[in-house]
């Protein structure tokens, strides 16, 4: 698992510089004269929408797209909010660079009130506050007279665009965590439970919405025994399914949720902040308390995924080893979730990099955001190391520093597990 950043994307560390990131956010700027843009390869609804500083939702909404613009073609003719239309053909950007600027997602509603403000939060990017409040990097930059966009700092209060849209709610941080894991049917009294492999106590409990002590006391048992696949156990009466979650959890929307509880905040030498550390439990909780697929089938996933989007399929399958080693229930004390040991942060680069919103803690979506983050550092680079280990270091850091040991080493072990998985 990754130790530090986990899958961050080119532009990961807002404190240093990438003089490629800011010449393509300041052409993100400048005004856009094309009506109209033909879909070639690779293309996205989020690179298009960049490219011609319109927002994705715009975008979307004027051609009409189904599924969020997921299924654009090479050679379809997209015409730009605003305007009638044209023959006019623009190429791609030339490397994964300028996703690093892509635009929000809108899939919530409008606030309809121009001039609401927002307050920059340590490690918030203008691609990352624009993709959550549903406008563009330009928009955005424009409204607040942002020359560089790299130049943003914790504290800063910025000025949201007209139309913009408010990030989902999380609701009151407790209130929304104890409905996610008290909603669902009740088991009644001496519902049994059939162990299976992989099982612990502790997972069972949090599938079933009951404690790891009631459990034991209800079959005569310590927290502490010994469990093997075929056993029953009695489960506790009053205990509930858990309620599938739409997204992690991150240090935004972890509220109070497992404050005051000792959790495991270090991996190596790295710290993780409370909040962090916190929702990587949380999650990791989560994540025990569903079926998960096997290894087997998560294999076959990041097949799939890795021929969809063009990238080497034995690479991912190497990749997700050494992360996870093929398990979606891992999550590290840096919130590096599932098989692709994705952070949630990435996970919303990822959602725009394929035009809808992902969902790591679903195998699919997690598979999809990693095998993405993979094609993008592979077009941000032709060097091999460098796009492996971006994904390990984050790509910015790499072009700043080179590979750090620990990276080599990671980037060293991608390529022994290349020939055998």
């Amino acid at each position: 698992m990754s130790p530090l950043f986990a899958a961050l994307p080119p532009a990961d560390l807002p404190t240093m510089v990438n003089a490629p990131l800011a010449a393509q956010v300041n052409a993100l700027l400048s005004p856009r004269g094309a009506d109209s843009h033909t879909v070639r390869s690779g293309d996205t609804v989020y690179d298009i929408a960049a490219e011609h500083g319109v927002s994705a939702q715009a975008l979307v909404k004027a051609n009409r797209l189904k599924d969020g613009g997921r299924w654009i073609m090479p050679g379809q003719v997209l015409r730009m909010p605003g305007t009638k239309g044209g023959s006019v053909t623009v190429a791609p950007p030339s490397t994964a660079t300028s996703r690093d600027a892509s635009t929000g997602s809108g899939s919530r509603g409008r606030s309809g009130s121009a001039g609401r403000t927002i307050t920059v939060r340590a490690g918030d990017t203008l691609s990352d506050l624009a993709l959550r409040h549903g406008t563009s990097v330009s928009a955005l930059a424009r409204a607040n007279g942002i020359k560089d966009a790299r130049l943003i700092y914790p504290g800063q209060r910025l000025t949201l665009p007209g139309g913009s849209q408010p990030p989902a709610s999380t609701g009151s941080s407790k209130a929304t965590s104890k409905a996610s894991r008290s909603s669902g049917g009740t088991s009644g009294a001496g519902t049994t439970y059939t162990v299976r492999a992989g099982d612990t106590l502790s997972g069972i409990a949090a599938r079933h919405g009951t404690s790891v002590a009631a459990i034991a006391k209800a079959n005569g048992i310590s927290s502490g025994s010994y469990i093997y696949p075929g056993q029953k156990l009695r489960l506790p009466g009053g205990s509930r399914a858990t309620t599938p979650r739409t997204e992690p959890y991150d240090e935004h929307n972890i509220g109070d949720y497992k404050s005051g509880e000792k959790v495991d905040d270090t991996f190596l030498h790295y710290r993780y902040s409370d909040g962090v550390a916190r929702s990587a439990a949380a999650n990791r909780e989560y994540l025990a308390s569903v079926d998960v697929p096997s290894k087997a089938q998560m294999k076959k996933l990041i097949v799939a995924a890795s021929k969809r989007h063009g990238v080497d399929p034995t690479l991912m399958l190497a990749l997700s080893y050494q992360e996870s080693g093929w398990n979606h229930r891992a999550v590290s004390p840096a919130n590096a979730i599932g098989a692709m040991q994705v952070i949630p942060s990435s996970g919303r680069w990822a959602s725009a990099l394929v035009g809808r919103e992902l969902n790591l803690l679903d195998p699919k979506d997690n598979v999809e955001a990693g095998v993405a983050i993979m094609r993008a550092l592979q077009r941000s680079t032709d060097r091999f190391e460098h796009a492996v280990g971006g994904y390990y270091q984050g790509l910015g850091s790499v072009r700043e520093h080179g590979l750090f040991p620990d990276t080599k080493r990671y980037v060293a072990n991608i390529k022994s597990h290349m020939k055998w998985v």
